[in-house]
């Protein structure tokens, strides 16, 4: 029997960059086949963004109404039906799920779909079933699953993560977190305002190490005000499930860098919810037959998404690029390199937000990283307090701040703690990428009254306090002043 015409695209796994790799390359007219041994949709569909921003939404609206008499409006008391918060996040996982990742669309548009488990056959093909299906570029985009740290007891306590949560027939009474990266912040004060108790655990000085350290500490305080108790500077050393329903977390305060104890203190609640970050799925595939390179942050790609074997890209959380909208860029590209050798490259540079209250919006270096990785040039940081500008003030927002980073006089950051910060912070990811001067983005028009005009103005301020330094530093002539 003759061996099939390959196909020209060949997609593990069918989450974000998965679906999108499969629609561009049938958009394209390429031939292709997608596998998913799961769900369609992925971690941001089920376990991730969808759900976690939902919980924020009822928590959002909980919050509002109890503030809302400062405002002028009278609610009564507010009181949260917890099994509905609960009952909606299902629901709009559900219509997502129909509405954008049901695979009949994507049959329709002619990509053949598998279930199950499937493996790189070299760099030749994949095998699906015991089937192998010849194809002449293969996409791995098979995301990532929650990492537990290694701490004695952990995995056997059975502690809940990102994956599980959602699984619960109802929210937790009270919970304890453990890691306070992006996921575990949103999640601590979305339980907090829709009536969780919450305690916080991290290892650090302070929430979202990766953050500016400034507004880092100002969104921690307004967790604290949502009643998340946190706990910094916490080492975990034990856990355990000590009775039926009860999760125990021992951890020491203050551990020392050169091993010297600190307090040991132990908390227990019935759940035990782990956000310590995501470990790359690739075992299963095979990847070391098809001399593919990996590190343990995920498979090695170069920046058209080519891993070590040019016939196989990888894309999202499996080549270690966390992002939702990072994976789905990487994936268009990657199909569009496949079409057009040389054409594709993935994101240079990605902007991101944490989706609090207020939110956090990140692009570019933080003052820290600037420093470290321009340690010749002049780093500077400018920033406002918007309490007082006139949007937070007819908003009533909470304390935020607007921050940006200049090296040599160049745009190589902002950063932006107010309500609609993840909305504004895409457009000032291109100034970043193109190292737009100070002076430029000063001369940006920005709508008023917005968070954005605030980054405007700073800059403005900059672009002021250059021109004096550059006035007073060049010479003056002869009867000027």
């Amino acid at each position: 029997m003759a061996n099939p015409k390959p196909y020209h695209v060949a997609i593990i796994g069918l989450g974000s960059a998965g679906l999108t790799a499969a629609r561009t390359a049938a958009e394209l007219g390429l031939s292709v086949i997608a596998v998913e041994r799961a769900r369609a949709g992925g971690d941001c569909l089920w376990s991730g963004c969808v759900p976690s921003k939902t919980l924020i939404a009822s928590g959002r609206v909980a919050a509002v109404a109890r503030d809302a008499e400062r405002f002028g409006i009278s609610t009564g008391e507010v009181t949260v039906d917890r099994g509905k918060v609960w009952s909606r996040i299902r629901q709009v996982r559900e219509e997502i799920a129909l509405a954008d990742d049901n695979l009949d669309r994507y049959r329709e548009l002619g990509v053949d779909i598998r279930e199950g488990p499937a493996k790189l056959v070299g760099t030749r093909g994949i095998e699906v079933g015991g089937e192998f299906i010849p194809a002449r570029r293969m996409v791995i985009a098979t995301g990532s699953r929650p990492r537990l740290p290694l701490v004695e007891g952990l995995a056997a306590a059975d502690p809940l993560t990102t994956d599980t949560l959602w699984d619960l027939p109802a929210p937790p009474e009270d919970l304890i977190i453990l890691g306070a990266g992006p996921s575990g912040v949103e999640i601590a004060q979305a339980m907090a305002r829709i009536g969780t108790r919450v305690r916080l655990l991290h290892r650090n000085e302070r929430i979202l190490p990766n953050e500016d350290p400034i507004l880092a500490e100002l969104l921690e305080e307004r967790l604290t005000a949502d009643g998340v108790e946190i706990i910094a500077n916490a080492t975990p050393t034990e856990a355990a499930q000590v009775e039926s329903g009860t999760r125990r977390l021992t951890v020491e305060i203050g551990l020392q860098p050169d091993g010297d104890a600190g307090e040991e203190r132990s908390f227990e609640a019935p759940h035990l919810l782990v956000c310590c970050g995501r470990s790359p799925n690739f075992e299963s595939l095979g990847i070391e037959g098809a001399g593919i390179d990996h590190g343990d942050d995920g498979i090695l790609a170069d920046d058209r998404s080519r891993t070590s074997a040019k016939q196989v890209y990888a894309v999202g959380d499996v080549a270690g690029r966390g992002h939702t909208h990072t994976a789905g860029y990487d994936a268009a590209q990657a199909i569009r390199d496949i079409a057009l050798p040389g054409a594709g490259r993935r994101a240079a540079g990605v902007p991101w937000a944490t989706f609090t209250d207020p939110e956090l919006g990140h692009a570019g270096f933080t003052f820290a990283e600037a420093l470290e990785k321009f340690p010749r040039k002049r780093v500077q940081r400018y920033e406002r307090d918007l309490t007082g500008s006139d949007r937070s003030r007819t908003d009533g927002d909470p304390p935020g701040r607007a921050v940006v980073i200049t090296v040599g006089g160049r745009v190589a950051g902002v950063h932006l703690l107010a309500p609609g910060a993840g909305e504004a912070i895409g457009g000032f990811q291109r100034e970043v990428i193109n190292r737009t001067k100070l002076v430029d983005l000063a001369g940006r028009i920005e709508a008023y009254p917005t968070r954005a005009i605030e980054v405007q103005q700073i800059a403005g301020d900059g672009a002021i306090d250059f021109a004096r330094r550059l006035r007073a530093w060049i010479p003056k002539r002869p009867g000027t002043r």
